[in-house]
């Protein structure tokens, strides 16, 4: 093994903040179909390494940007999209505030959250 003591490997060291070409590997489109690959972030982190020790630097002006899969909502491989910068990001999903609610609305969404009750605390 001492032929391989000059390796070069992309070692992500032991810094806990991402590389700053780690982003780049976010759930890259190359699958068929656009599907995209996904990539923890030590595995990222091990790829920004080592474009940029192999030359790449970010010169080009940005064409697109990532879209979190929504909360609750994901596609397959828990992978979110890349869109074209210029597209308007999409509203953030939030709750509901009960406080602004009429009491009939309130009634509704009890309704609702008790349908889901059995399921959340079964019994045995």
């Amino acid at each position: 093994m001492d032929h391989l003591e000059g390796v070069w490997r992309a070692d992500p060291g032991r810094s806990t903040e991402p590389h700053r070409f780690a982003d780049f590997f976010r759930d890259v489109p190359l699958l068929p179909d656009g599907q995209a690959i996904y990539l923890d972030a030590a595995q990222r982190n091990r790829l920004a390494i080592h474009c940029e020790a192999v030359g790449l630097r970010k010169t080009a002006p940005q064409q697109i940007k990532y879209w979190p899969p929504p909360r609750g909502q994901h596609m397959p491989g828990n992978c979110g999209l890349w869109v074209p910068v210029d597209v308007e990001d999409p509203v953030e999903l939030g709750t509901p505030d009960p406080a602004l609610m009429t009491a009939h609305e309130r009634e509704h969404l009890r309704a609702q959250l008790a349908a889901f009750d059995a399921a959340d605390h079964p019994t045995d």
